[in-house]
Parts: C-alpha cells; sequence; structure tokens
C-alpha cells in the first residue's frame, strides 16, 4: 500500500492530536525492523507502530496490544529502553511534504536531569531507518547503521552528527507556477500522471494518478493529450489542502474484496471499486494491511516463518558487520607489526604491569598481564589476520551476502503470499534450507520418499496479459523455476534493480514484446519487489538467455548481463498458489 508524504501528514496530524504530550512507558522491537512504542496519553493506551523493513514502509497508531517477535538484544534496543521508555512526547513534528517523522522527547535519566532527545523515522523505502538523536545533533544510533562505504555523503553512526536528507527540488502543489512547471515538463511525452510525479513534492504515483482522473477523468492519460494542466495544478492543490486544514478524508478502495490501495483522501481513480471511508489515517493503513484470508489464522502460519527468517537474517548480518571490521584491519596491519616489533626492541625497558609504550610519538597499548614478548607475539598475531584478510574475507562476504540477499527475499515472499497453500509451500524451502527445523513425521517422509520425481516448483503464477503471459515467482524456488524451467533463452526476464523480489519472466507466442507489454511485466516485477511501496522503482530486463545461476549459491540468486533498465510505479500481483 502507498505510503507518500501525505499519508505520513495525515498520521502526524493524528499524533499530535492524540498523543502529543503523552508518555512514553515501553520501547521495544517488535523484530529487527519493526520498533513499538506504547504510550498514555489523555486517559487512552495507544502505541505507535515503526514499520521499516525494506519492503515495508509505515508508521501508524494502533489501540493492539504489541508483541515481541524476538528477543534480541541489540545497541539500540538498549538506548531505545533506557532514554526512550519513560520518556514524556513533547512534539511531533514532519518537515513539509518529506517522508521524514521527529519525535521530540524530554527524558529523565543520569540522576533525573532533563534531556532533550528526538526520535526520528525516515520512511523512505529501501532507506528505511530510525535515528536516536542527542541533544546536540550527535547520532546515539540508529536501526540500520550506515557506513561511509555505503553512504559517503550521509553515513549514519554512533557519535556523528545527524543531518536531513537531502531536500526534493520540486514545487510545492500549492506554488501558483505549478501549472507552468508541468505544462513544460509535458513535452517529454509519456503517461501524465509520471509528469505530476516528477513535477510535484510528496507526491506518489497513487498522488499523481488522483489528481489526473479529478482533472481529466482518466488517472492514465496521456501528457499529450491533457487539455488543462491548470485544471491538473488546481486538483493536486485540493489534494494538499489538508496540510493547512487538517481535514483528512483517508480512505481504502477496494475491488471483490481484495484492497486496490489506502489515501488520506477520497480515492476517485479506481472504476467500479467500493471506496470506504475511516475515521483515521491509521485506522485506514491497518485496514490495506489486512489479507483476504482470516488474519488471526494466517498469521499463526507466517508468525513462525518470519521469526526464523529474523533470527537467522541477525546472525548473517552480525557475520557480515564482524567480516567487515577483520577487512577494515587489515589497513593497519602495518601499523600491528610496527608496533610488535617497538615493542620488542623495548622490552628491557618495559616495567611490569606496564598498560602502554609510547614510541616516536604514538601510544601502544600493552595487556599488562602479559610479558613484553607474550604482547609483541599477540600483535605480529593481530597483524598475520589482518595481513590474510585482504585475501580470505573477500569471498566470505560474497557468500555473506548472498545468504542475507536469500533470506529478505524469503521473508518478502512470506509477507507477499495471499495462501496457505503458498505459506505451506514456502515452509517446505525454508526447511529444506535449513532455516526451519522439520518436525518428526516430515523427517519420516522424507526418508520414504525415493527421490525420483521431478524438481519442486516452487510458488509461482502465470498470468495472462495481452498477447501472452506473465511467469511470476513466489518464493526462490519459485523463481528459479520460472527462470530457468519455463522460460525460453529469448523471453524477456525482469527483476526490480537493487532489491529482492521476484523473478518475472514476459513470453510472448511470437514476435517482438511491445513497450506496453514490456511496462505490464517492469510493474509486475516492481510490485512483487522490497521496493513495492516506492513511488517509482527501477527495473532490470534482459532476454532470459544472459540470466546465470550463482555457482554454489541459493536457489533464485543469479547474475545477468546486456540488461535495460526502466522506471515504472509498482502494480500489486498477487500469489496465491503453486502453478
Amino acid at each position: 500500500m502507498t505510503y507518500d508524504a501525505l499519508t505520513m501528514h495525515a498520521v502526524t496530524t493524528e499524533m499530535r492530536d492524540r498523543i502529543e504530550g503523552g508518555r512514553i512507558d515501553r520501547a521495544l522491537l517488535l523484530d529487527a525492523r519493526r520498533l513499538g512504542l506504547e504510550v498514555f496519553a489523555r486517559g487512552a493506551r495507544l502505541s505507535i507502530v515503526f514499520d521499516l523493513a525494506p519492503d515495508a514502509s509505515r508508521v501508524y497508531l494502533t489501540d493492539e496490544r504489541l508483541r515481541r517477535i524476538s528477543d534480541a538484544v541489540t545497541p539500540f534496543s538498549l538506548l531505545l529502553r533506557k532514554y526512550v521508555a519513560g520518556s514524556r512526547i513533547v512534539s511531533v513534528e514532519q518537515p513539509r511534504l518529506e517522508r521524514l517523522l521527529r519525535l521530540c522527547l524530554s527524558a529523565r535519566v543520569d540522576r533525573g536531569v532533563p534531556r532533550q532527545i528526538e526520535l526520528i523515522a525516515e520512511v523512505m523505502g529501501r532507506r528505511n531507518n530510525l535515528a536516536l538523536v542527542d541533544e546536540d545533533t550527535t547520532i546515539m544510533d540508529v536501526l540500520v547503521r550506515v557506513p561511509p562505504a555505503v553512504n559517503p555523503a550521509r553515513p549514519l553512526l554512533p557519535h556523528l552528527r545527524y543531518s536531513l536528507p537531502p531536500a526534493e527540488t520540486k514545487s510545492d502543489p500549492s506554488d501558483a507556477g505549478l501549472a507552468r512547471a508541468l505544462e513544460r515538463a509535458a513535452s517529454q511525452g509519456g503517461p501524465a500522471w509520471r509528469t505530476v510525479l516528477q513535477q510535484v513534492a510528496g507526491f506518489s504515483p497513487l498522488a499523481a494518478r488522483e489528481a489526473l482522473a479529478r482533472a481529466a477523468g482518466n488517472p492514465e492519460t496521456l501528457a499529450s493529450e491533457v487539455e488543462s494542466w491548470g485544471d491538473v495544478a488546481a486538483s493536486a492543490s485540493d489534494l494538499a489542502r489538508p496540510l493547512e486544514t487538517g481535514a483528512w478524508e483517508p480512505t481504502v478502495a477496494r475491488r471483490e474484496g481484495r484492497v486496490l490501495d489506502s489515501a488520506p483522501y477520497r480515492l476517485t481513480q479506481f472504476a467500479d471499486a467500493e471506496v470506504i471511508p475511516y475515521t483515521s489515517m491509521s485506522e485506514a493503513i491497518i485496514a490495506a494491511g489486512r489479507r483476504e484470508v482470516s488474519a488471526p489464522a494466517f498469521d499463526r502460519l507466517t508468525r513462525p516463518l518470519l521469526e526464523a527468517l529474523a533470527a537467522r537474517l541477525e546472525q548473517s548480518r552480525r557475520k557480515r558487520s564482524s567480516l567487515e571490521r577483520s577487512l577494515a584491519s587489515a589497513d593497519n596491519a602495518d601499523e600491528l607489526r610496527a608496533a610488535g616489533e617497538a615493542i620488542l626492541a623495548n622490552a628491557h625497558a618495559l616495567e611490569p604491569g606496564a598498560t602502554a609504550l609510547s614510541w616516536e610519538g604514538r601510544r601502544i597499548d600493552l595487556y599488562p598481564t602479559l610479558s613484553p614478548i607474550e604482547n609483541a607475539q599477540s600483535y605480529f598475531k593481530r597483524y598475520t589476520d589482518a595481513r590474510d584478510a585482504k585475501s580470505s574475507v573477500p569471498p566470505l562476504l560474497e557468500k555473506v551476502a548472498g545468504e542475507i540477499e536469500h533470506l529478505e527475499g524469503m521473508a518478502l515472499h512470506v509477507q507477499m503470499a495471499d495462501s496457505e497453500k503458498a505459506i505451506t509451500a514456502i515452509r517446505r524451502e525454508l526447511e529444506d534450507g535449513g532455516v526451519l527445523r522439520r518436525s518428526a513425521s516430515k523427517k519420516r517422509e522424507g526418508k520414504r520418499a525415493d527421490g525420483k520425481g521431478a524438481a519442486a516448483p516452487g510458488v509461482h503464477l502465470r498470468k495472462p496479459l495481452s498477447g501472452g503471459e506473465l511467469l511470476v515467482g513466489g518464493s526462490a524456488v519459485g523463481n528459479e523455476w520460472v527462470t530457468f524451467h519455463l522460460a525460453r533463452p529469448d523471453d524477456l526476464w525482469f527483476h526490480a534493480r537493487g532489491v529482492p523480489g521476484a523473478h518475472v519472466v514476459l513470453r510472448i507466442p511470437t514476435g517482438e514484446p511491445t513497450q506496453e507489454q514490456i511496462m505490464q511485466a517492469a510493474r509486475a516485477a516492481a510490485g512483487r519487489s522490497a521496493a513495492r511501496d516506492a513511488g517509482s522503482v527501477e527495473v532490470d530486463y534482459t532476454s532470459r538467455k544472459y540470466v546465470r545461476k550463482i555457482r554454489g549459491g541459493a536457489p533464485g540468486l543469479v547474475t545477468y548481463r546486456h540488461e535495460r533498465t526502466v522506471a515504472v510505479a509498482p502494480a500489486e500481483t498477487a500469489i496465491g498458489s503453486e502453478d
């Protein structure tokens, strides 16, 4: 479901009305990427949920009791307990038309002295994060640490200064010159909603289409067919007017029992859809997130899978961090060797129990319980390990990166599965991969199997489209099946760029695919990816013959070449069962 800046503004308005001035009683990590705050405010108990997984972007209020899925203790969770639990919410702030929420808190620690801190949620798809910031803008810690190697321009690590993400350079929907800006941009052609998306700050594809539906009667109108960009600008301004008034109109659109989307305004763009109003944006978000099957029953099926995946992911990420530290230490190998040589050269002058040696202007730390020779040997061993890390660590890092990619992909498949049959098949894959333990009965079944059957096809879907069909993977094995068993060499293969997601294959009987067929396949790949909540997703596509399995990698992990890239708005593609 869409969570854009307008949606966040509606939630921010709700939080100001209901929890500002309240006391946070509990702060707990629900799992690796979800935080919950239990708040008592104005005689009521509510919870704020920060759902910040790469494939989820939501912050909302709920009156449901929070329940922790993972018992893992992290430095970030310990800081939450110390500084956030027991604090008061001074204010709730959101920069205009940005997907960033700031909870300004007054904490009492260190002998009860008031301390102003901020909990800042960056709800930005793949870059989702949560930062705890001290009153002098020093980062105390973040949910997901971002080192300079990942983002040189804006690292997020403890003890660094926090800076806001770069602001969008688009027009405010209330700008008087918006119509002229839209008209100038329309010369590039293409769908009119994309012109709106590129020019209007805070708008998602859903909001851009809504503006077109209200102004031109058709959300898919081409830019060349728009008669009045002034009308489009006026519609965009209407959608953003509650920024000033606070009068949001949360709705959820459904068709034949299936949720299409939610928004902080009345949705008109979906033909023949039932549009249901809600009293708050949080209620609409929760309603839109519910599945068609029984939520409690489905939760009982998916929760063990997500718990096991979260635990294994945490283990793999810790391993990656350890390897990265080992690789970083390789740059200091010569210093370690020089330290060992300096200790040997000065061994005769070192007093028993010495804790440091000053040598040529630098301090060399010593273990007071070790002799000078033993201290030197310790440094030489660290030097050898650091030197060897340059050759031994990169292959291990590559392997653990593949494991993390596989686990994140499987978590995405679990979250997007829409039937018990699909979840059962995914569970079987996780058991085969050692992520879940098999029950005793299943172990006996495995021993009775004769092993003569064909390879399991995994979870996947055949989806018809005009002039052809799409093959869409719904699990790791399902991805491998559609790519290497069902697809022909010259079929086009699609995958969202740089994020976990489904393999999508476009098959047409004869001839070359049309541009519209390519865009439909790309939208399906975007909608079945971890970036499905983003406004625009880059999707790579190439001929299937240029896709290769990663040798020794988990099912569904591939490399590809000769790709082309398109930016599309995600389209929802449900995966309910095996083919």
